[in-house]
């Protein structure tokens, strides 16, 4: 009888087991699903999507600033509107122009830029299937929690990408194409591309630095005292990220370390918000 009760027991946890498999078989299924699906449209309104691409090379940050004022003040003959025009005025697009080195390369730049984007696209209901995963398992205050979480977390990654597309990119490639003005701009398709990739997925992860600080904050492990205390170290820390997350040079470097020790700054107040009690951290 009892060896009947331990094989019940054994089987039903076998079986819950193997139905977690299960899921989350079936929520990889339909991740895959979606990316092949994105990435195929994607592949098919290449036009568009190359457009997208070819914007930060034939943008500087002066027609930024203008269209900015524009679409927020407009040129009415106010002081606004002549400053627009003047910065327009004495805009230059990048002098650079993208060569494809063969026809294997222009066929890989051309899937890799429709995988890229269908990955993308796909992005939310990839998310969407973790969460659908992990959710069930969260006890009530952590649903609580998880859901603004969740939320914060895909809006800095938003406003790094952003950051990265209308302003890194834009001021680095016109930095780089100012570099030994005797010589022209030929650039490669592909590295560009990858380039482009780089700096947009690189500033949109390290924008998610203030949730990582105040989620070891809330565990315990440092609070915002810690963080302040630290701020040297930080400061190493950022330039080393942001070396490894930018391409090799010293403007898209500086362009990210910047931004990131404000968003240490800002950590540490979200930190303050949502640390535990002083004696959880003796």
């Amino acid at each position: 009888m009892m060896e009947s009760n331990e094989t019940t027991e054994s089987t039903d946890v076998a079986m819950t087991f193997w139905e977690h498999l299960e899921e989350l078989r079936r929520r990889i299924i339909i991740s895959a699903i979606a990316i092949g699906v994105f990435t195929i449209l994607s592949l098919s309104f290449s036009k568009p999507i190359e457009k997208v691409i070819m914007f930060p090379l034939g943008t500087s940050m002066n027609t930024l600033i203008a269209n900015a004022i524009d679409a927020t003040i407009g040129s009415d003959g106010s002081i606004w509107g002549f400053f627009a025009i003047t910065m327009r005025a004495g805009t230059s697009n990048v002098n650079a122009e993208l060569m494809k080195v063969g026809p294997v390369e222009a066929i890989m730049a051309f899937l890799k830029l429709g995988i890229t984007t269908g990955i993308l696209l796909a992005l939310p209901i990839v998310i969407y299937q973790v969460w659908a995963f992990v959710f069930p398992a969260l006890n009530r205050q952590e649903r609580r929690f998880a859901v603004p979480l969740f939320l914060i977390i895909i809006i800095f990654f938003i406003l790094g990408a952003a950051f990265a597309y209308f302003i890194v990119t834009p001021v680095v490639l016109q930095f780089s194409a100012e570099l030994f003005p005797d010589m022209p701009n030929r650039w490669d398709l592909q590295l560009y591309i990858n380039f482009i990739t780089q700096l947009i997925l690189g500033f949109g992860l390290a924008f998610e630095l203030p949730i990582v600080m105040a989620f070891l904050s809330r565990i315990g492990i440092i609070n915002a005292r810690g963080f302040r205390e630290k701020q040297s170290y930080a400061l190493l820390g950022i330039c080393v990220m942001s070396a490894l997350l930018t391409p090799a040079d010293p403007t898209s470097m500086l362009l990210m370390a910047v931004p990131l020790f404000l968003l240490y700054q800002l950590g540490i107040f979200f930190a303050y918000l949502v640390e535990k009690e002083p004696e959880a951290y003796v």
